[in-house]
């Protein structure tokens, strides 16, 4: 069984009715249940998951007292920093997490954690545009079918995550996706509302991903896994040639996190090789567990979408700490979602 309900709840474990249960806020259908069970199994423990559908409501839910509540919490890469600054996260305890050796060297110390104290990556991937191949009669490679009128090829869908949204906008109208360049916001806003007005709204990835299915829409701005893991070959993916997102979702423990070693040793264990591969097949995202590789499935390990080529990672970049310049990313977000479709 998978979580896939908004906020709903699945519980695993060998212990029914345990005084204490470790709580993991996580996104939907991202941690298959042999991984959870063989953690419960280890632990003699009750795994309850939890499930967030956008980036915005994991933060909504941490700065309301979820932090207390959750012993692992899984966020995007740009909000770790912030979440540092706000007192939610705190530093973990690197001893407790010597799997960490298993991490490619090139995600030990990213710019979004550049101590790499704070947050241990989970899955990455990229953020770009799929469409229906069988319903358009062109190749797809800017992010002009979503903001330019008359390059519209069909009924689309905006993404429902602030940052790469509005990243899309800027890097269409040749800005980095972390400028705070007053200017550029604004013309970004006015692109998006334009979009808004005629696209068929917001959605998260994977609602996304079943719209195109359906037909309801025929290109949506989506994370690279999703495509994946619809597993049908009508969905194309692409990164636009004005460039898209690398991310990475990474495991954080809240400051006033219950059980807390365990929450250490939770992490550890993801860290080990079959269990990062096991995630990663499940997901269809790329693991940045090194010694995984070896475990991961052919299909995954050897395709573009998953491990982009070199020419590909140079056109992406990450969304970046902006401080408390984030708010007037916020304020046109706020404006996007005030208007209707």
């Amino acid at each position: 069984m998978r979580c896939v309900l908004l906020l709903g709840i699945c519980l695993f474990g060998v212990l029914e009715g345990s005084a204490t249960a470790f709580h993991l806020l996580i996104w939907p259908d991202y941690i298959p249940q042999e991984v959870v069970q063989g953690f419960a199994a280890q632990e003699g423990v009750e795994v309850v998951i939890h499930t967030f559908e956008s980036p915005e409501e994991a933060l909504s839910i941490l700065r309301a007292g979820g932090g207390k509540v959750y012993s692992v919490v899984v966020i995007p890469d740009c909000y770790v920093l912030p979440l540092v600054r706000e007192g939610v996260i705190g530093p973990l305890d690197l001893e407790l997490i010597p799997h960490r050796a298993n991490l490619d060297p090139l995600l030990l110390f990213p710019p979004y954690d550049p101590l790499g104290i704070y947050s241990v990556p989970y899955l990455w991937g990229t953020t770009g545009l799929a469409y229906r191949s069988d319903l358009v009669e062109e190749i797809i490679d800017s992010y002009a079918v979503l903001f330019d009128p008359q390059r519209q090829i069909g009924s689309f869908l905006l993404l429902d995550d602030m940052r790469e949204t509005i990243g899309a906008a800027l890097r269409y109208l040749g800005y980095s996706a972390n400028t705070i360049r007053t200017e550029a916001l604004d013309k970004a806003k006015a692109l998006l509302l334009s979009a808004k007005a005629r696209s068929q709204g917001f959605a998260s990835s994977a609602e996304a991903i079943e719209r195109l299915l359906a037909g309801e829409v025929v290109v949506a701005l989506v994370y690279s896994g999703d495509v994946l893991f619809a597993s049908d070959p009508r969905l194309f993916y692409v990164i636009p040639a004005e460039g898209g997102t690398i991310w990475v979702d990474v495991l954080v423990v809240p400051q006033a996190a219950p059980l807390r070693e365990l929450a250490h040793r939770f992490i550890n264990y993801l860290l080990m090789p079959e269990v990062a591969a096991a995630v990663s097949n499940y997901t269809r995202y790329a693991t940045p567990v090194a010694a995984a590789l070896p475990f991961v499935a052919p299909d995954l390990s050897l395709n573009p979408i998953v491990f982009p080529p070199a020419e590909v990672l140079a056109r992406l970049e990450y969304l970046l700490d902006l401080g408390e310049d984030l708010n007037m990313y916020e304020e046109i977000w706020q404006a996007l979602k005030a208007e209707q479709p």
